[in-house]
C-alpha cells in the first residue's frame, strides 16, 4: 500500500482492532476519517459473487459519475479480472487481514487514472466476517472535465497476509497454560 492516504486508513484500522482480528462496523467513526471520507466506500459481503456497495463517497461517484449504493462492487471488472478482485476480497474476509490491488481506471475517452484500492475487513453486527472498508485512491492526477470511469484493468494484486506467528526463542513453551494432559494423569 503506496499511497499516504491508504497508509492512514491502514494505521486507523489497526488502531480500532482491539487486539481483534479485523475492527467491528461500529468501531469505524467516519469523524475520525475526515480527509478520506470523498474515496471511502463500505461494502458488505452477500456471497462470493456479490459484495454490494453500502456507502460510496463522492469522489468515486465523481469519478464514474454515478451512485454506487445497493451495486456489485465486482461489476467495475470483468474477466479474469473480476475473478481476481473476488478471490481477493475473499481472501482479506477469511485471512482476515487488509488486502489491496492497482488498477487502471479507463475513462469513456480513453484516459487512463492509475488507483490504488485497499480493502480493510470488518465484523458486522453480528459479529460475521462482512463487510469491507474500502479507499479507492487515484495514485495519477486526473483531468477535471473528463467523461467517467467505465472499466477497470488489475495491474497488481496484494493479497492479504496471515500475520507472522510471534515465537520467543527465550522463552520455553509452557505445558500448563495450553491445559494438556499425560495419559494416567488423573
Amino acid at each position: 500500500m503506496k499511497h499516504p492516504n491508504t497508509q492512514t486508513l491502514l494505521a486507523y484500522w489497526h488502531s480500532r482492532r482491539h487486539d481483534e482480528a479485523a475492527p467491528q462496523r461500529a468501531d469505524i467513526a467516519p469523524e475520525d476519517l475526515g480527509s478520506l471520507l470523498s474515496n471511502l466506500f463500505l461494502l458488505r459481503r452477500m456471497d462470493q459473487g456479490h459484495h454490494v456497495f453500502r456507502l460510496a463517497g463522492t469522489g468515486l461517484c465523481r469519478m464514474h459519475q454515478r451512485e454506487f449504493r445497493d451495486q456489485n462492487f465486482l461489476s467495475l471488472w470483468q474477466g479474469h479480472d473480476r475473478v481476481h478482485v473476488s478471490a481477493l476480497l475473499e481472501g482479506a474476509l477469511s485471512t482476515p487481514a487488509p488486502a489491496s490491488l492497482v488498477t487502471e481506471a479507463v475513462s469513456l475517452d480513453g484516459d487512463r487514472t492509475d488507483v490504488e484500492i485497499a480493502l480493510l475487513p470488518l465484523r458486522g453486527p453480528e459479529g460475521w466476517l462482512d463487510r469491507v472498508l474500502g479507499l479507492y485512491q487515484p495514485l495519477t492526477p486526473r483531468p477535471a472535465n473528463t467523461r467517467p470511469i467505465v472499466r477497470h484493468r488489475l495491474q497488481a494484486l496484494h493479497p492479504a497476509q496471515c500475520p507472522a506467528p510471534h515465537y520467543s526463542a527465550f522463552s520455553a513453551p509452557s505445558f500448563e497454560s495450553v491445559g494438556l494432559r499425560v495419559a494416567n494423569d488423573s
